[in-house]
């Protein structure tokens, strides 16, 4: 009777664990993870085309970037209001590896998809969505992050300067384009 009392028991242990587990992996399922090394800017919005995307560029060495991604509360909050209107949050990585990157996304729980920038990422934001400034009496082009855009249904690019998650201005122009999808 005692062995059989134990045993329920610990089928009833092992239960809650199994339950415990599904729910955290339930709550990582919402990252995902792009891993085509050969797709351009082009190719990579194509994949989600009909939809909103919302794409914040970053890098693990860049603080600021680190810093907005970290707020949770905004980041968060941004995550349920994309999920409610059907937004793709996509964020591009600028590292040169992969060492630090995932664990970053897993430790912030950063929900959306997920790539590493390749070569023909990296040169379409140095050449399409950089910036010409003179520095030291020469012009350069110049690609800073953090960076957010967003693309609209028809994967033209809607804004290449977004607010950060952290922003109300981003619910606002996120909005704008949603009114005039509705509209049409």
């Amino acid at each position: 009777m005692k062995i059989n009392m134990l045993i329920i028991g610990l089928l009833l242990i092992s239960v809650f664990f199994t339950d415990d587990a599904k729910a955290q992996t339930q709550k990582r399922s919402k990252i995902f993870y792009l891993s085509d090394t050969s797709v351009n800017f082009d190719g990579l919005v194509e994949k989600f085309r009909g939809k909103i995307i919302y794409i914040d560029i970053w890098a693990t060495w860049c603080s600021p970037c680190r810093q907005e991604l970290r707020n949770a509360k905004s980041v968060k909050g941004f995550e349920q209001f994309a999920s409610k209107n059907d937004v793709v949050i996509l964020y591009i990585c600028c590292d040169k590896t992969g060492g630090q990157w995932k664990q970053f996304i897993n430790a912030n729980e950063l929900a959306g998809y997920h790539i590493l920038a390749n070569n023909k990422l990296d040169k379409d934001f140095h050449t399409t969505f950089s910036s010409v400034q003179k520095r030291k009496g020469m012009l350069k082009r110049s690609f800073y992050i953090p960076r957010h855009m967003i693309v609209d249904r028809d994967g033209a690019v809607a804004d290449t300067t977004a607010a950060s998650q952290c922003s109300k201005l981003l619910y606002t122009q996120i909005n704008r384009l949603l009114n005039e999808t509705a509209r049409n």
